[in-house]
């Protein structure tokens, strides 16, 4: 009897599985009497069916790579706006539409590209918007990408007014606004309410207040100073519109006061201070106690009353100190005495110089 002579091999396969996959083997068999037995086995990997991730697309986008956002741009100048994408083969043409008064500019095509924009002569000093706009191929939606530019004279104005000489409100929450203009050396005038070198302050916010448009807000009766700067640089340009609010409660006879301050105005340096002398009376034999206060006084000052409150016929120093940092201007104090809806109000100059006290 002879002995078994088997026949060794290897074999490579796999088998599917009930979840759609399947896994990938190599074995080791033998041929015994004819039959091949497998004899050992071991798994190599696990297939699983290919799947498809979704990548998310992003959304195209228009950038204004020129102008810089608040660029200072002049009237009558000839602009540069430059505009790109990321995805430039997306749009086949933009549209560059400026705010009124600019208007239409025109198209661009390809990206990308420029587009010179003619900015209006007589257009009003302050900020504009610049808009570019195109739908992509991929898409329905409308694309847009804005840039503000800031348009102003490259000159200081010669002179400033306002539409109002003065103000007088009736009623608190009464609202006015004001317009500026600005007279320049070469004859022209531009509306300068919304340029950014213009700045509005109220030197009594008791009687009425101002906000960045030149909006004024009556409060309560009395009487104030709106000023209006134009700064560019070292130089300055100021004025001042006089606000008045009637006292509907003070009637010709009743029992009243009033205040008065002497000097009516006075000259220091930066650093220094100023005394007034503040006198209440009555010719109506008022008697109630009159609280003091001061408005307007410039930035990081102060103003100190000897003694807060009066009674008619008396009298208090107030005192105004102010910053070695004070910059050189004119600016307008006023003075409340206030008893109930009473509040008669008078006002001062405190004029601050390099030049020394005149």
């Amino acid at each position: 009897m002879r002995g078994l002579q088997p026949q060794w091999g290897y074999a490579l396969g796999y088998y599917e599985t009930n979840c759609g996959g399947a896994i990938l083997w190599l074995g080791m068999h033998a041929k015994l009497n004819g039959v091949w037995v497998v004899l050992a086995g071991i798994a190599l990997t696990t297939l699983m069916p290919a799947s498809i991730i979704a990548v998310p697309q992003t959304k195209p986008v228009l950038q204004i790579t020129e102008p810089a956002s608040g660029s200072i741009v002049n009237p009558g100048q000839m602009l540069t706006v430059k505009v790109t994408s990321p995805t430039p083969a997306l749009f086949p043409e933009v549209a560059l539409i400026g705010q009124d008064p600019i208007g239409f500019a025109g198209t661009i095509s390809p990206l990308p590209g420029e587009l010179s924009v003619p900015i209006p002569k007589d257009i009003d000093l302050g900020s504009r918007t610049l808009t570019v706009g195109g739908t992509p191929k991929s898409g329905k939606e409308e694309i847009i990408a804005t840039v503000e530019i800031d348009v102003e004279r490259p000159d200081f104005p010669v002179s400033m007014s306002a539409t109002d000489s003065g103000i007088y409100l009736d009623s608190p929450g009464e609202q006015i606004r004001l317009e500026v203009l600005a007279q320049y050396f070469d004859g022209t005038t531009y509306r300068a309410t919304s340029s950014s070198h213009i700045s509005f302050s109220s030197a009594n916010t008791e009687v009425a207040t101002v906000d960045a448009s030149g909006q004024v807000t009556a409060v309560a009766p009395g009487i104030g100073l709106i000023t209006i700067k134009y700064a560019l640089g070292d130089n300055n340009l100021s004025i001042g519109i006089p606000v008045q609010m009637p006292n509907p409660d003070r009637e010709p006879g009743g029992s009243n006061f009033f205040i008065s301050i002497a000097p009516g105005a006075q000259t220091i340096e930066p650093g220094s201070s100023a005394n007034f002398k503040v006198t209440s009376a009555t010719y109506t034999g008022f008697t109630g106690e009159i609280a003091l206060s001061a408005h307007g006084v410039p930035e990081g000052a102060k103003a100190t009353f000897t003694h807060v409150s009066v009674l008619a016929s008396e009298s208090a120093t107030l005192t105004i100190s102010i910053l070695r940092s004070t910059p050189v201007d004119t600016y307008p104090i006023f003075i409340t005495g206030r008893n109930g809806s009473l509040n008669p109000t008078v006002s001062v100059l405190l004029i601050v110089t390099t030049n020394g006290k005149k």
